[in-house]
């Protein structure tokens, strides 16, 4: 690891970044990562990033390189006490431009405060609904990762994170109830800052160098009890912490609790972490059912589309543009869900044709599911050769102007292993706004449970 200065130049017009890091080659991993998605300013944005994303660069830097436009470079090579001062006297000498922008507070000041400060950032899953960094899992599927990869950060709506480069950030999480159960989460010394914009709202984030805790520490005592009061039971979400004995127990937990391999896998990191929850606390048993078929997908198709696919006559679905989570969907279910007939006069006809009655095929059912094998992207000679498969009359060109303006990506799902649910699973109404070859989420108590029944897994009464 090279602990230092670096700087990033834009060769194309002479602006550059000047930031520092505990592990300068990370840092630069974690400013081009996922630049290839569409999603690419929500991961962060600010205008680095943005300027990476307009003169086109989509690589990941692992080495010190030029990269299309930009060369990174390392300026200063130094030890952690003195990694705020010595980036303060190059952001003076140079006046970098892509670090000057709103929300750098006190940017040209001269004398950089050596005072450690600790803070303490808030996540109440029962609020979000979701773990810190669990998007990680939902958009890739992966089984294993780089601790790198998972880097430690926060998100808060709170301004004064602007203020807590050097500084040391505990995050932790608040999960359940009756009893509640907090955990830390992650400890991480804050390098970088970001902002990103929401319907007229600033979010602030900060990542930097640090770990996830080889698994998330139960917090829950009587000292620990008196901890969160004297934090005002984290109203604020995210806060500074002095003058309280209970630092040193978090300080304590984060040294002794740092993982001890390069990788681990994260799915089974989330799965584990349930699991502890619910030795916890029993009755909190449905948390992870209800996180996990989050995570399942249903496609809706009228049922001259569905009941080909059901049969294994149609093995290719064809959508467009589709999002990272279903492109990373590969052998995972896919519910079939049905809408209703174009054609009702040829209802019966057709659905005797399959050997089926009402009684086992039905509109707004879900009638049965299937295995994705892979996704995959067609141009116009790939789409021609695979007719047998998507069994679609029309070409290439009629799919890209049908579902935009001729342009849009075309993209195949190819599917295996059709089971059909006898009886369906009646009265399910797909959300507002999902159409024929639309693929959702459960987005309520009853999608989910539609969506245990299909799988055959039991839901949890409590």
């Amino acid at each position: 690891m090279v602990c230092g200065i670096y700087q990033i130049v834009n060769t194309s017009n002479g602006k550059s970044y000047i930031g520092q890091s505990r592990s300068i080659h990370r840092r630069w991993r974690e400013h081009t990562r996922g630049l290839n998605r569409p999603n690419a300013l929500e991961i962060g944005n600010y205008p680095l990033r943005c300027a990476f994303l307009k003169y086109g660069l989509t690589e990941t830097v692992s080495t010190s390189d030029k990269i299309g436009w930009f060369d990174f470079r390392i300026i200063e090579q130094c030890t952690e006490d003195k990694l705020l001062e010595r980036e303060q006297f190059w952001i003076n000498t140079i006046n970098p431009e892509y670090n000057c922008n709103i929300w750098t507070p006190a940017r040209k000041k001269n004398k950089v405060d050596s005072e450690k400060k600790f803070w303490i950032q808030y996540h109440n899953y029962n609020s979000l609904g979701y773990l810190p960094v669990e998007h990680i899992l939902d958009e890739y599927l992966l089984e294993e990762y780089d601790y790198d990869e998972v880097l430690p950060g926060i998100s808060t709506n709170k301004r004064a994170v602007l203020n807590t480069k050097g500084d040391t950030i505990f995050l932790i999480v608040g999960i359940g109830e009756k009893p509640k159960q907090y955990y830390l989460w992650s400890a991480f010394i804050c390098e970088e800052k970001t902002i990103s914009e929401y319907e007229d709202s600033y979010f602030y984030g900060a990542f930097g160098s640090g770990h996830l805790m080889k698994s998330p520490q139960l917090l829950n005592s009587k000292e620990f009890n008196e901890f969160k009061s004297f934090c005002g039971n984290f109203g604020f979400g995210f806060m500074r912490i002095k003058d309280s004995p209970y630092l040193n127990r978090l300080k304590e937990l984060s040294e002794n609790h740092k993982p001890k391999s390069l990788k681990f896998n994260f799915k089974n990191y989330i799965k584990d972490f349930y699991a502890q929850v619910t030795c916890v606390n029993p009755k909190e048993f449905s948390a992870y059912h209800r996180r996990g078929f989050s995570r399942h997908l249903a496609v809706s198709l009228h049922p001259e589309t569905a009941l080909p696919v059901l049969a294994g006559e149609c093995t290719v679905l064809l959508i467009c543009e589709p999002t990272n989570h279903v492109l990373k969907y590969k052998g995972s279910t896919l519910l079939i869900h049905i809408l209703e007939f174009y054609d009702e006069e040829k209802e019966q006809e057709y659905i005797e044709s399959y050997e089926l009655n009402e009684e086992t095929f039905s509109i707004y059912s879900i009638a049965g599911w299937i295995t994705v094998e892979n996704v995959f992207k067609y141009d116009a000679e790939s789409f021609a050769a695979d007719r047998n498969l998507h069994l679609q009359e029309n070409d290439f060109r009629y799919y890209q102007t049908h579902w935009g303006d001729g342009k849009c990506d075309i993209w195949g799902i190819y599917l295996k292993e059709p089971v059909v649910i006898k009886p369906p699973i009646c009265n399910v109404f797909q959300p507002e706004g999902i159409y024929s070859g639309d693929i959702w989420q459960a987005e309520n108590l009853s999608h989910l449970e539609v969506f245990q029944l299909a799988l055959k897994i039991p839901v949890n009464d409590e």
